[in-house]
């Protein structure tokens, strides 16, 4: 019973709508409204953050192939110097020779031409011979290269020296470590007739190649060892690992994967997500690559259009409401002037009217009912006029009495300015004012003689009787 009483509250608030036309009118288009803002905020949220998904991932398979072009661009710029160093008159010479100033001379050029970062001449014992990086871009400005580690353990060098060669020829390529950093080099053999005497090093270090690759791509590039470990990245530094952990997954490193290897990772508090792939030039795969994307704004922009829409959708229901509601009140305002009315006339107020005209079905059942009030009231008082009159019919002294009452009532009523309620109650009351005299013997009321103390008592009684 408890909880009866207490759900009672909440059954009359839900039981409203259904005990009002207006909002029985408006209820259904109230409904369609709210389904409509629901269905079309979830539709288009999601075509739009789909159509951002799709973009967003075309986007991150063109920057994979942007970088995997950039990194084939650049051996293909390696290789042109190498082959322009190698075919140069005296080169070989000068190698055989170990005279480096020579090298200078013929190389710098080929080198500020093919604006490569690196050139290095090794000789047929693994040793360097010449070395030259580019000390300023803007104008091509070199100065020896003072590295002291060993390029003859280095395999491609060792297998241009050994005279081996690929489905490509004898041209090959690495990714190796220096002291400045990872660089990419291409190597290829100096001969002299057919001795190799030398090789050419032609080479880019990866942490100023990969930012010209990164606005490229358009995207963050990393690149990894066949281990997984980092070698370069665009990528800000950090020495947190949460914020830069960007260890690729076991099936990045599988040879030849059978799809892309795609991930998500939250790197320096965004969402990004990263595509790997292997790093291929010259038909050797010579690491592992990614890049990466942030995506959160997909998150962001569907939560905004989700708002937007919301908003959009909530301002059209409201208007839908609005309009809805201004014309069920234009509807049904005469439905409850009706209602009204009617009650009045229920209540004996045969003076009502709705006062309602027009041309519509409310309007004929208003005209209709007033004329029914009407004639109504009119057989109503009738009913009484001739009940009074059969009253006074029994006293001739008295007869007409009772009307001319309910007459002068009305006009003074009329006078005081009085509402057509009133004066029909006037009006009756002065009819029916008499009417006790039915309670009253014949005998005592038509008396031609004076009354005694208490016939006239009897008399005197007729105003309780009429009241009873």
């Amino acid at each position: 019973m408890t909880l009866v009483r207490w759900l009672h509250p909440f059954g009359s608030v839900l039981s409203y709508p259904g005990r009002h036309l207006r909002w029985k009118i408006i209820a259904p288009y109230a409904l369609m409204a709210v389904i409509l803002a629901v269905a079309g905020t979830f539709l288009v949220t999601r075509l739009v953050t789909g159509s951002l998904r799709e973009r967003f991932d075309n986007q991150l398979a063109e920057a994979a192939r942007v970088t995997s072009d950039s990194f084939v661009r650049r051996e293909r710029k390696h290789l042109e110097v190498v082959r322009g160093v190698a075919y140069t008159e005296g080169v070989a010479e000068a190698t055989s020779a170990d005279n480096a100033w020579a090298l200078a001379g013929l190389v710098g050029p080929i080198a500020a031409n093919g604006h490569v970062e690196r050139v290095e001449i090794i000789g047929a014992t693994g040793k360097r011979v010449f070395g030259s990086e580019l000390t300023d871009g803007s104008a091509l400005t070199y100065g020896p290269l003072d590295e002291l580690d060993d390029r003859g353990s280095w395999p491609i060098v060792s297998s241009v020296l050994a005279g081996s060669e690929d489905g490509l020829g004898d041209k090959f390529a690495q990714i190796v470590a220096t002291p400045d950093g990872y660089a990419m080099y291409t190597a290829g053999p100096i001969r002299d007739g057919d001795q190799t005497v030398g090789v050419v090093l032609v080479g880019s270090l990866l942490s100023s190649f990969l930012p010209t690759a990164k606005v490229e791509a358009l995207a963050d590039i990393t690149v990894y060892d066949f281990a997984g470990a980092r070698l370069a990245s665009t990528f800000s530094a950090s020495d947190d690992p949460e914020e830069a952990d960007l260890t690729p997954p076991a099936a990045a490193l599988v040879d030849d994967p059978a799809t892309a290897v795609r991930e998500q990772k939250i790197l320096f508090g965004r969402d990004f997500e990263l595509l790997y792939g292997e790093l291929v030039v010259r038909d050797q795969v010579i690491g592992v690559y990614s890049v990466g994307l942030p995506s959160s704004f997909i998150l962001s922009a569907g939560a905004t259009t989700r708002w937007q829409l919301g908003a959009l959708f909530t301002t059209g229901m409201l208007a839908v409401l609005v309009i809805g509601f201004i014309v069920a009140r234009s509807l049904t305002r005469p439905l409850l002037e009706l209602v009204g009315v009617a009650r009045s006339v229920t209540l004996g107020d045969l003076t009502a009217r709705t006062g309602l005209r027009s041309a519509d079905e409310v309007g004929v059942l208003a005209t209709s009912f007033d004329r029914m009030t009407e004639r109504l009231q009119q057989q109503h008082l009738a009913t009484i006029k001739a009940l009074t009159s059969a009253i006074d019919a029994r006293d001739p002294y008295t007869l007409g009495h009772s009307v001319r009452v309910g007459q002068l009532a009305v006009a003074l009523g009329r006078q005081l300015g009085l509402p057509e309620s009133t004066l029909q109650h006037l009006e009756i009351g002065g009819y029916l004012h008499d009417i006790g005299k039915i309670g009253v013997r014949d005998s005592v009321l038509l008396k031609p003689g004076s009354l005694t103390a208490e016939e006239r008592k009897m008399i005197e009684m007729h105003p309780r009787i009429g009241l009873d």
